[in-house]
């Protein structure tokens, strides 16, 4: 096997974490989950759509986020998912596809059990997968640290991208 050939199959990881801040509801996966609270960010504040496009990019090692969409480019409250598309847009010029995507959604509250399949949807739109082919789990922190106490919302998430043959 030649080490300096790329592998057929790469897999990224992305993680994100926002302050919450009263507000009118949360961004996750390109849907708003209405509730009192919202992110202090630049963009949506949206952090599972942001841990996506730095697994995204670190998958076919094209740098991450903050490289591509630099703070002082973003409008405030810019669409998270134009960032994701543009990803997305990278991974298949590089002749790569994505084939799936797992995430995990770290926050007190609200409860996101009702949230999740549309947030599978939102995200299967923009990435021209089946919804099937994505994993969107939500976990609390049982109170602990930042995120337990209500302080701010993470997300991790991971992809599974296969380069063409001929790439």
């Amino acid at each position: 096997m030649d080490m300096d050939a790329p592998m057929r199959y790469r897999i990224g990881f992305g993680t994100d974490l926002h302050r919450l801040r009263k507000g009118e509801g949360i961004r996750l996966g390109g849907m708003t989950i209405p509730c009192g609270l919202s992110c202090d960010a630049d963009s949506d504040g949206d952090v599972l759509v942001h841990a996506l496009v730095d697994a995204l990019l670190g998958s076919l090692a094209l740098g991450d986020i903050g490289e591509r969409f630099p703070a002082d480019k973003v409008r405030r409250g810019e669409d998270s998912r134009v960032f994701l598309a543009q990803a997305r847009s990278l991974v298949l010029a590089a002749g790569a596809r994505v084939i799936n995507v797992d995430s995990v959604i770290h926050l007190e509250q609200p409860n996101l059990k009702n949230w999740k399949n549309g947030i599978r949807r939102s995200l299967a739109e923009v990435l021209d997968l089946p919804p099937a082919n994505i994993g969107v789990k939500a976990k609390t922190a049982e109170g602990l640290g930042p995120i337990g106490e209500g302080l701010a919302v993470g997300a991790q998430a991971a992809v599974l991208v296969e380069l063409d043959e001929d790439a």
